[in-house]
């Protein structure tokens, strides 16, 4: 029994060294397969906010999430969503952090209730070009913003937040380089096209930070216009084609608000981050190591 935990152990600490992940803004092959993978055209500018796919990975006691395509550098928000525990809203209540009230009211797909909620947003502020990033813990109501946080102090790179809501610092890396992908338009998308696109936002989060106990996490990410009150038509997982810009009533009309409905729309605006293999390997070595001790 020895021998065979030895060898076990060995094998599961090899994986995560040959899948590293680097929270550089560049797909690493620790990801595997896409989750989510665009289905629309997108309406927010071909390479200036366009999301072709999202992968993500729980790994050594953080989530990591690598979404594929463009920010646009002009302060549109990107809404990020995270269902890591039991309970959470089914109903959008913002904890009054950049605005985000805009979106009060905002129901989320059957299955999906958001613990955290995240907002990066790219620009320039007078000359001075920078990422910031919100973090907010909707059942506590409370929230921590984050200005200029790439190393480099500009708008691509690696660097991570301070610490507020959040224990630990959020990782973040982006790589503005695609220029292929999606195009424009409000068609279904070029799923092969979106595959190909390796570029985009990634992050890390700690699984603490998350309150997290196990099983899947899942992610809504929507792009929203400056004000969360104008949702463009890119979304992940995607939305049904065709489909233009949903805006603050579904139809592309500007209401002042970003109050829209998911389950109006079919399929999930969501997708699930499930475990590896490994770690559940991982916690049934612990489990047979103890009952091995027990025998002694």
């Amino acid at each position: 029994m020895k021998r065979v935990l030895g060898i076990l152990l060995l094998t599961l600490m090899a994986t995560p060294a040959m899948a590293q992940i680097v929270v550089d803004g560049a797909k690493d092959a620790g990801y595997g397969g896409a989750l989510a993978v665009q289905t629309v055209e997108t309406q927010f500018g071909d390479n200036q906010s366009e999301w072709n796919a999202g992968y993500g990975r729980i790994a050594g006691g953080n989530l990591y999430l690598m979404l594929t395509g463009n920010l646009e550098a002009n302060f549109n928000k990107l809404e990020i969503f995270i269902d890591s525990k039991a309970g959470g809203q089914s109903v959008f209540d913002s904890s009054g952090n950049d605005n985000a009230q805009r979106m009060d009211g905002l129901v989320f797909d059957p299955g999906f209730t958001a613990d955290y909620h995240l907002i990066v947003r790219r620009g320039t502020d007078s000359g001075n070009p920078k990422v910031d990033v919100d973090f907010a813990d909707l059942g506590a109501q409370t929230a921590s913003g984050y200005f200029d946080v790439m190393a480099s102090s500009g708008l691509d790179g690696a660097g991570a937040t301070g610490t507020g809501v959040n224990a630990s610092p959020i990782l973040i890396g982006y790589d503005n380089s695609n220029v292929a992908g999606i195009i424009g338009g409000t068609n279904a998308a070029n799923q092969t096209d979106a595959l190909a696109v390796t570029t985009g936002l990634e992050l890390g989060f700690s699984l603490a930070d998350l309150d997290y106990a196990g099983g899947p996490i899942n992610v809504m990410v929507g792009q929203n216009g400056g004000g969360h009150d104008y949702w463009s038509n890119q979304f992940l997982g995607g939305l049904p084609a065709p489909q233009g810009n949903l805006g603050g009533d579904e139809l592309g009309g500007f209401t002042g608000e970003g109050a829209i409905d998911m389950t109006h729309f079919g399929g999930n605006q969501y997708f699930a981050v499930v475990p590896e293999p490994a770690c559940l390997a991982l916690a049934g070595l612990a489990v047979a190591g103890l009952a091995l001790r027990r025998r002694k």
